[in-house]
């Protein structure tokens, strides 16, 4: 079963196990949403698939699952926390696609055209997307919510394993599945490890350390040398562009570069 249908199917579910929760299919694929929260699905299709449930076994395995989840989404004080000492911990920045209607409301920073940077508040399960009003409440500037989301994930992210191939051509792969991976690129520290990592070869045309990066999905970055020839960067941008039409959270078919201090969108090499 693909992941846009067993969307469906787990919709169904829980719609008839909670029908006056208000679930719906949110606005990425394999994403379900309930008031501000989003729930991701891939973890769930993954069990599916490994335990070989039947239909009974899915029902109850769904309804248990998001039962759990509906106690967080009640308490408003662990979906979007209420005091700024239980809120600051939990922040992290995100990345998302421009076309997320609940970006609208949200505490954003520009990334590129089809992607948008955003301050979320994480959760076991899920995250909610932070709004000006949260600032406000919390008595806290934006510019403020987005160092701290940065400075949070950075802590998650020091022990992060890099998966190096060595090729040809050598690239890095990031994919924890902590549904941050994507949103790495955000950090210079990361930036410059990644950098690091492809130094034999990583000094642009310009004299300027930097790598390509591709962030196809939520769940994955991958980095290359921004050294190497045309047509092995083109090979592996039509490998990020194919990743993001068919992997779930797909973010951008886009490939970028980057330095310590910058990303700049790549629209051809």
């Amino acid at each position: 079963m693909d992941l846009e249908s067993f969307s469906q199917r787990v919709l169904e579910i829980v719609q008839r196990h909670f029908p006056t929760e208000g679930f719906r299919m949110g606005e990425e694929l394999g994403v379900l949403s309930c008031g501000e929260m989003q729930f991701g699905l891939s973890n769930l299709l993954a069990q599916y698939h490994q335990s070989n449930l039947d239909d009974d076994e899915l029902d109850e395995t769904v309804r248990v699952t998001f039962a759990r989840m509906l106690e967080m989404v009640r308490a408003a004080d662990q979906v979007l926390p209420e005091t700024w000492e239980e809120a600051k911990p939990r922040l992290r920045v995100q990345l998302c696609r421009s076309d997320i209607d609940a970006l609208r409301k949200a505490i954003t920073f520009p990334f590129a055209s089809d992607i948008t940077s955003s301050v979320v508040v994480d959760s076991p399960h899920g995250y909610a997307y932070i709004r000006p009003e949260d600032a406000e409440r919390w008595g806290q500037s934006v510019v403020d919510l987005i160092e701290i989301a940065k400075t949070n994930l950075l802590a998650d992210s020091l022990d992060c394993p890099m998966g190096v191939v060595e090729g040809p051509p050598k690239f890095i792969a990031i994919q924890s599945g902590d549904g941050y991976d994507a949103a790495r690129v955000l950090l210079p520290q990361i930036r410059e490890r990644l950098i690091r990592e492809l130094s034999e070869d990583s000094e642009a045309s310009d004299g300027e350390p930097a790598a390509i990066v591709g962030v196809p999905n939520r769940d994955f970055l991958i980095a290359w040398s921004a050294a190497l020839p045309t047509e092995l960067h083109e090979q592996l941008a039509r490998t990020v562009a194919e990743d993001s039409r068919r992997q779930s959270h797909p973010l951008s078919e886009q490939t970028f570069r980057i330095t310590a201090e910058a990303i700049w969108p790549i629209h051809e090499f």
